[in-house]
């Protein structure tokens, strides 16, 4: 069996300047795919990038604000233009609140909320699915959250748009069932990443200290989320599972 059942396949990776995006996109081109590294902060994806290609690996660089939908589309617009096909798009980038109650939630976290989550998810499968059908099938693969599919006091807005996307995912799988592509969500629960580091207010050497109000998870590393994402990337678009929820939390959701 080839040590690298992607070589030949295209993956669009968003947020994938860090996080579980960068881990995403690390493991993906480990596995022979060819990545598109996509976010706003350019520096961090040129970081991502030359990890990718000192392992001898390929991806390319394309600033993107997934909240855009025009820079959405000159992404796999380039997408196509530099490799020619697209088989893997990783939704990755994601937006949180700093947690406040509804009342005093202020209107613009709220929207960013909405805007990154839900809108920025919509815009990037939506761009996407003319490159993927013109293949032979494909993947898209949202990182979801625990919190969309269970209350949390203080998140409002990242618990409701975390849950519209988990719904996106089920509906828009089995639009896309006959058309080879499939769409499933990861709940990765707590994760050691500088958005967890903001949201809670703790140094990324101290996250590990959430875990006894974790429920029975645990602080995980963004590489063990990326072995998810390589798993359903590997899975054959005509016979794998669509519109499921991969959850990795230490508990029910």
């Amino acid at each position: 069996m080839s040590t690298k059942p992607l070589t030949g396949r295209v993956a669009v990776v968003t947020g994938a300047g860090r996080g579980i995006g960068r881990a995403s996109a690390e493991r993906l081109a480990k596995m022979g795919a060819s990545v598109v590294l996509a976010a706003r902060s350019v520096h961090e994806l040129d970081e991502t990038a030359a990890g990718i290609t000192d392992a001898g690996g390929r991806a390319e660089v394309i600033a993107t604000n997934v909240t855009s939908r025009s820079e959405v589309r000159r992404l796999f617009d380039r997408t196509e233009e530099v490799f020619g096909r697209l088989d893997i798009l990783v939704n990755n980038a994601g937006a949180m609140q700093p947690l406040t109650p509804v009342g005093e939630l202020a209107g613009e976290d709220w929207d960013r909320c909405f805007d990154v989550n839900v809108h920025g998810v919509h815009f990037c499968c939506d761009a996407a699915l003319e490159f993927l059908a013109a293949g032979d099938g494909g993947h898209i693969i949202v990182i979801g959250s625990g919190q969309g599919h269970s209350p949390s006091s203080g998140a409002a807005a990242y618990c409701s748009a975390k849950a519209a996307v988990s719904m996106y995912v089920r509906v828009l799988a089995g639009e896309l069932r006959p058309r080879g592509i499939t769409v499933n969500e990861i709940v990765p629960g707590a994760v050691a990443t500088e958005l967890l580091s903001w949201t809670v207010g703790l140094p990324m050497d101290r996250l590990a200290e959430l875990e006894p109000a974790l429920g029975g998870d645990r602080v995980k590393e963004p590489s063990e989320v990326a072995e998810y994402v390589a798993f359903l990337a590997t899975r054959s678009p005509q016979d794998g599972p669509t519109g499921q929820c991969f959850s990795l939390l230490g508990r029910d959701l």
